[in-house]
């Protein structure tokens, strides 16, 4: 009697979906089994990815090994050249799923790059790695003024060392703020 209104097929499903929660209670014995299922369905947004060794962890939907390695531990996002999901090598910018075993792949002269901020979901993974690139610039820009003002040294016939085992550029660091 209720056929004009809009919307009844959102509650059948909702209806369905009831209807095979309490089916699934009397399947499963097990209530952890059963709230981790229930889970799943209740968290659409989140994907449950799990170690080789069967921990699980939450990812927000577009979450991909990255992430993963990061949630591990820092270092291993910071030197992961690969995963493998579910036995297969997969690229670092692939999607992960609900249920997906995760291997981390590790190099040690592997390095984050700007692309990576891209490709993970997680702020912790984007806050790590931009510290890394930070950290990296501020080293490049240490090494570079070094380069310049030895240059600079060789042009006025200037030995570098002695100036620095002098303490002579002390005053002119002072003078402009600079440690």
């Amino acid at each position: 009697y209720k056929e004009g209104r809009v919307g009844a097929s959102h509650d059948d499903a909702n209806f369905l979906w009831l209807r095979q929660l309490v089916e699934w209670q009397h399947d499963i014995k097990d209530p952890r089994v059963f709230l981790n299922s229930l889970k799943i369905d209740l968290y659409p947004d989140e994907v449950y990815t799990f170690t080789p060794k069967g921990d699980v962890f939450a990812f927000p939907r577009g979450a991909t090994p990255l992430d993963f390695a990061y949630r591990i531990h820092t270092d291993v996002g910071h030197h992961c050249v690969g995963a493998r999901v579910n036995g297969k090598l997969v690229p670092l910018k692939t999607q992960l799923k609900n249920g997906d075993i995760l291997e981390i792949l590790t190099a040690p002269n592997q390095t984050p790059n700007r692309e990576w901020i891209n490709m993970v979901a997680t702020s912790r993974a984007k806050h790590k790695i931009r510290h890394w690139l930070n950290i990296e610039q501020k080293h490049r820009s240490i090494e570079l003024g070094r380069k310049l003002i030895e240059r600079e040294a060789k042009r006025y016939k200037v030995q570098w060392r002695k100036l620095i085992a002098e303490n002579a550029l002390d005053g002119v660091l002072t003078e402009h703020g600079l440690a």
